[in-house]
């Protein structure tokens, strides 16, 4: 049996119960408004539901924004990606992103976002801002010709699911460096250095399921 991260929440997941509490909210308010404004207090209570009620439909907004911009076919939308949404399909073993997706060692609705997104304290908010960079620059900036990271990848991108795998643990040269590769000392890019087969997708070498 073969590894796999923890999926992504599905949208509606999210969706429903803030959606319920949003209907509630306005309900319980013009269920109560007759009586609440006969006291200070009811108008204080009225006041902050009134207050309360638009937090709670941006957090809606943002919690689906969240969710939807952490889809594979969010990043797909922009053409200067298609190449590499191509590359998940690429025949290449030793190609990183179309062996993970292929043989579906990640989340395939989240395939972009599991491998782009820092496991750390921080690391979603991190790729939200990068990912408005990318939006700002799509639309108002000049596209680079190839996209490049912002920082070298880090390993615990990698060893977040692969650390205590078996199948990682019974690769001799993984046992081998695992220190310096926990560390960081030891790139996984060292020896795994084909992330995207670009030249694949140009050749239009691509997998075909039996």
């Amino acid at each position: 049996m073969q590894e796999s991260c923890p999926k992504e929440p599905h949208l509606l997941t999210i969706l429903i119960p803030i959606v319920t509490a949003v209907v509630v909210l306005v309900a319980l308010i013009a269920y109560a408004a007759g009586f609440l404004t006969e006291s200070r207090l009811g108008h204080l209570l009225l006041l902050g539901g009134l207050a309360l009620l638009p937090l709670v439909v941006t957090g809606t907004g943002v919690a689906v924004g969240m969710s939807e911009s952490s889809q594979t076919q969010f990043c797909m939308d922009c053409h200067e990606m298609e190449p590499y949404g191509k590359s998940l399909f690429v025949d290449n073993a030793n190609a990183l992103a179309a062996v993970h997706y292929q043989k579906r060692l990640i989340n395939r609705d989240s395939t972009c976002y599991s491998c782009h997104t820092d496991y750390a304290l921080f690391g979603d908010a991190k790729a939200k801002l990068n990912g408005l960079r990318h939006v700002w620059v799509h639309y108002f900036g000049t596209i680079p010709p190839e996209p490049r990271l912002y920082q070298p990848y880090p390993n615990y991108n990698c060893l977040h699911c692969h650390n205590d795998s078996r199948s990682f643990l019974e690769v001799e040269p993984h046992r081998e460096h695992r220190a310096e590769l926990q560390s960081g000392e030891r790139s996984c890019l060292t020896c795994h250095d084909l992330a995207h087969d670009l030249e694949g997708v140009k050749a239009q070498n691509f997998w075909q399921p039996e």
